[in-house]
């Protein structure tokens, strides 16, 4: 009995450990270069392959992003209390490949390649049923891709060090946290600059066809790879203790504790960690499960006090401004897509990311994420005096009534470069400050749950912005007033906009204080695990 032990302590052992972290750095990259890189061209496949008009394809679009953030936070649910990190992962890598082949088959496949209206003199129709059927169920599988791999990659990563403890654990955390974050930002600059670009230049086929190859590698890598990681067992009774906690809250809402001891008929103690009001199986439940549901109710606040900065990202107008502005680089020919210019964002993340999780701690979760805020703020003012500048350029060139695309502004696109770069800082403090924060305040077990809450923000933020650019297109174009966000830029007045954004990041800011000094940080920090509370292993 002593050997058996010994021999499956060896083979932990040799499972797990650095060796496993570039490979799930690898899985998680391949399935945002992916997303990101669909999410960053769909539009201009469906209005020129599919005939679709700029409303319909930005629904297509939304409803897309939509599901992609808020469908992770269901893959943590079941990763947490079904099929554990490892099978979620698995599961969820091979629907992105599904994905991946269904958007591809739609660029080869006859019956499902949308009418070419090329020809002038031909009348052009609209996608068929199964087209759209297709199209939308590839974006749909993609969308579940997302929802397994982003909100389990960092904790089953953190799975791999279980047997580690002490200063070698620490470190080899803060090689994993770090190469994330990096990756993040890395897999996003290929989406925006390698994959859009041959997408345009050598067409949807290949375009698409170099996607799927990508998914499909990390699906196979990842079962490839399966012999070298730990699988921890997934812990159905914490999501059910917490239902419990409810459940019996409720029930003994009426209960009152006794004024004195002696009563027969109610007794309150804590023997073993359990809280029992009465003495009964059904109303019984530990001070822990009452302690975990405290700290899943405690991050609310904390949560949506980062939505206003998000709301600034995702409320953004830079492409169609870099549209209409010089886009060449330097003295050269070549000219940048309108769409790359989100590459300052990435650069940004990618290297101050890499840069604070390198070093000792020196600021606080709270404290990023306050950061974060403030460059929220420091973004839509810097939109917002750029704009100003680009739409008086265009009016002293006589562009103000220009509805055609030659109309370019004498103005160079790296104007939009500050703003990206305040973009940037948003997520390397503020986002990174939101991943370490839930993952330090919520129990153990719900790890998955912790990366999942970023994503649901960003959700929340996308239709927030969807919400406050119909307010401001109604409000300023009633009584026949001209609006300030017209299809031409350069009768509009996107400045002001950008400045009301400001307005509500430094009205976020405050509710952000305030959240600060009614929460008080845990310490300390949970990813330091000991080994007498390690997990079940498989």
């Amino acid at each position: 009995m002593e050997r058996t032990h010994m021999d499956e302590h060896v083979h932990s052992s040799r499972r797990g450990g650095l060796q496993t972290v570039p490979f799930i750095i690898i899985n998680e990259g391949c399935e945002r270069i992916v997303n990101v890189a669909v999410s960053a061209n769909i539009i201009i496949y469906l209005t020129k392959e599919y005939h679709m008009g700029s409303a319909e394809s930005a629904m297509v679009l939304f409803i897309y992003q939509a599901a992609t953030n808020f469908l992770p936070i269901f893959g943590a649910i079941v990763s947490d209390a079904l099929l554990g990190r490892f099978l979620t992962i698995s599961l969820t890598l091979f629907a992105c490949t599904i994905g991946a082949v269904l958007l591809w088959l739609t660029t080869v496949v006859p019956t499902l390649v949308a009418e070419d209206c090329s020809n002038e003199d031909q009348s052009c129709h609209s996608p068929t049923t199964l087209q759209f059927f297709v199209l939308l169920t590839s974006l749909l599988f993609l969308s579940i891709g997302a929802s397994g791999v982003r909100p389990c990659s960092l904790p089953f990563g953190v799975d791999q060090f279980t047997h580690w403890s002490g200063a070698p654990k620490d470190r080899a955390l803060k090689v994993l946290f770090g190469w994330y974050y990096v990756s993040m930002g890395g897999s996003a600059i290929i989406s925006i600059t390698l994959i859009v670009y041959l997408q345009d230049k050598l067409g949807w086929k290949i375009g698409f066809a170099i996607s799927m190859v990508i998914a499909a590698f990390a699906a196979i890598l990842n079962i490839v790879t399966s012999p070298l990681y730990i699988k921890v067992k997934p812990q159905k009774s914490t999501w059910i203790s917490l239902v419990q906690v409810v459940f019996i809250a409720i029930r003994n809402r009426h209960i009152q504790l006794p004024k004195a001891a002696g009563e027969n008929d109610l007794h309150y103690c804590n023997v073993g960690g359990l809280a029992m009001v009465p003495s009964s199986k059904m109303s019984v439940c530990t001070v822990e499960q009452v302690e975990d549901i405290k700290r899943v109710l405690s991050v609310i606040p904390m949560w949506s006090a980062t939505i206003t900065s998000l709301l600034i990202q995702t409320a953004s107008f830079r492409v169609l401004q870099a549209e209409t502005m010089d886009r060449h680089v330097g003295s050269t020919r070549f000219q940048m897509p309108a769409g790359s210019v989100a590459i300052f964002e990435g650069i940004t993340f990618t290297l101050v990311s890499g840069c604070i999780t390198g070093r000792e701690k020196t600021l606080s979760h709270k404290q990023k994420m306050g950061i974060g805020v403030l460059f929220s703020i420091a973004c839509a003012l810097s939109a917002s005096v750029v704009e100003a500048i680009r739409r008086k350029q265009a009016t002293r060139q006589g562009l103000e009534n220009n509805t055609d695309d030659g109309g370019v502004v004498n103005m160079s696109v790296l104007w939009l470069a500050p703003q990206c770069v305040f973009a940037g800082l948003i997520s390397a403090f503020g986002s990174i400050g939101q991943i370490e924060f839930y993952y330090e305040v919520l129990p153990k077990s719900m790890s998955s749950l912790a990366l999942a809450l970023l994503p649901l923000a960003i959700g929340v933020a996308n239709i927030a912005s969807t919400v406050v650019v119909k307010l401001v297109k109604v409000i300023t174009c009633s009584g026949g007033r001209v609006g300030w966000l017209l299809d031409n830029l350069n009768q509009g007045h996107y400045d002001y906009f950008y400045f009301v954004l400001a307005m509500l990041g430094i009205a976020g800011f405050i509710y952000f204080v305030a959240c600060c000094y009614w929460f008080e940080e845990p310490s300390p920090n949970q990813l330091v695990q000991s080994n007498e509370d390690e997990p079940n292993m498989r």
